[in-house]
């Protein structure tokens, strides 16, 4: 079972044991207010700490960790925020983000930090140095490489674009929904050409049709995103998977860009007489045309 259904699955127990909890007699007074807190503020409690929960809900913090490690059985706060996020991750709007960011009196940057390290450790576990370098083996051998990526998915798109020009001879990138990507994905030799296409929350219908459109026009593709969600819906197979944390009021796109760090560094090493060959053409060029600022 991947991760995603795991969640699902969990998300669909606890809401089961929050009502239950709710209206057991064998509940304490405290233990009923924070399942009712939990079930009735679901989206805004996704940013928040142990400490901050209990606040809201008036109980000590104390009360708030035992609840949600003996009561609900989870193994940290930490686990269960990390849940709750997983549930919320495609409802909660831009607005939730905002009144929710608003209403704190600071970032907690140690909470920050921590989830991106998980993130990482996560990505890890999620991907293997095999997977990664037959990918990597694909995209340097294809003749042409076509990258796709809508709103959020836009800025790794062009990210990965602008490096993987550096070491590929032929790289495409389209950052526009609409009919344009069309107009490309059309002109495209299929025997020779390979599409990317990166999908991140809230996920834009536009790439939905794209990629399903890749998959009915049989075109040889890859798709980059936040987690399995896209495979459960029965739209696409998840090709890389970059966990993601919901940082206050936009999402974090860490472990994505180290991701594709990592991967451009592979597809580098697959033919370096290439990749030497085409780094040295960008240096003579530039430094023909001072591309880039020197002091005196």
């Amino acid at each position: 079972m991947n991760v995603n259904m795991q969640t699902e699955r969990i998300g669909l127990a606890l809401r089961e044991k929050l009502h239950e909890v709710l209206h057991s007699e064998k509940s304490t007074a405290n233990n009923r207010r924070i399942a009712e807190y939990i079930l009735t503020h679901q989206n805004s409690i996704v940013f928040m700490t142990a400490s901050e929960l209990a606040e809201n809900v008036g109980v000590s913090q104390p009360t708030v960790t035992r609840f949600v490690t003996n009561t609900l059985g989870f193994q940290s706060f930490s686990h269960f925020m990390k849940v709750i996020q997983e549930i919320v991750r495609n409802e909660i709007t831009g607005v939730d983000r905002y009144q929710i960011s608003s209403g704190k009196k600071h970032s907690n940057m140690e909470i920050l930090v921590n989830r991106e390290i998980e993130n990482l450790t996560k990505l890890l576990e999620e991907n293997t140095e095999e997977k990664l370098n037959r990918i990597a083996q694909q995209i340097a051998k294809a003749k042409t490489i076509c990258i796709l990526g809508f709103r959020t998915g836009s800025p790794l798109a062009l990210y990965f674009h602008f490096f993987l020009r550096k070491i590929h001879p032929d790289v495409r990138v389209c950052t526009n929904g609409g009919s344009e990507v069309y107009d490309i994905l059309h002109k495209l030799d299929r025997d020779s050409s390979l599409v990317i296409a990166f999908a991140f929350p809230r996920y834009p219908r536009e790439i939905i049709e794209v990629i399903q459109f890749l998959k009915q026009e049989k075109f040889s593709y890859f798709t980059i995103t936040d987690s399995y969600t896209l495979e459960n819906w029965g739209i696409t197979e998840c090709t890389i998977v970059t966990p993601m944390s919901m940082s206050m009021l936009f999402d974090s796109y860490v472990t994505s860009f180290c991701m594709l760090s990592l991967l451009l560094d592979m597809i580098g090493r697959v033919d370096l007489d290439r990749t030497r060959e085409m780094l040295d053409s960008f240096e003579k060029v530039s430094q023909r045309k001072q591309i880039f600022f020197k002091k005196g």
